[in-house]
């Protein structure tokens, strides 16, 4: 895992770990689970409390995270998650780039999901900081209370 990845998996986890509605915890290898402190609305999570995963790559850095379905609307997201648009969208199904940043909105009729991958230049200029994206997953992880 180089510098970059390192220096942004922290300041995701910095926001995360400032939610009281969940918490972070070891995974496989340096995968790191999201979970809520209750029980998910949807069955067959396991366990039962995941919300999501953020793992860290040798260059790049994920983050699946999971809420309820038709909770939140895909331009709403797509706002938040790629407003420079400089993230590709792929398609749930589809296959996606080993070197491009890249994001999904995923829907199923239990639950929807928000996945991306962040490389190179849009790591490093990815503010996870910034007001909207926080208050977007703060209104995420809340939703499980």
């Amino acid at each position: 895992m180089n510098k970059s990845v390192e220096q942004k998996m922290g300041e995701m986890l910095e926001v995360f770990n400032s939610f009281p509605n969940c918490r972070i915890e070891p995974n496989e290898g340096d995968r790191l689970m999201i979970t809520s402190n209750q029980p998910v609305p949807w069955s067959g999570a396991e366990p039962s409390t995941k919300i999501g995963y953020i793992t860290p790559h040798k260059a790049s850095l994920a983050l699946y995270i999971d809420f309820p379905h038709d909770y939140l609307d895909a331009d709403r997201v797509e706002e938040v998650i790629n407003p420079e648009r400089t993230l590709m969208y792929y398609e749930p199904g589809a296959k996606t780039s080993n070197v491009k940043s890249w994001w999904r909105f995923r829907t199923d009729e239990k639950f929807d999901s928000i996945h991306m991958v962040l490389r190179k230049t849009e790591l490093d200029l990815y503010d996870f900081k910034r007001e909207d994206w926080i208050e977007l997953m703060k209104e995420i992880t809340d939703v499980h209370q």
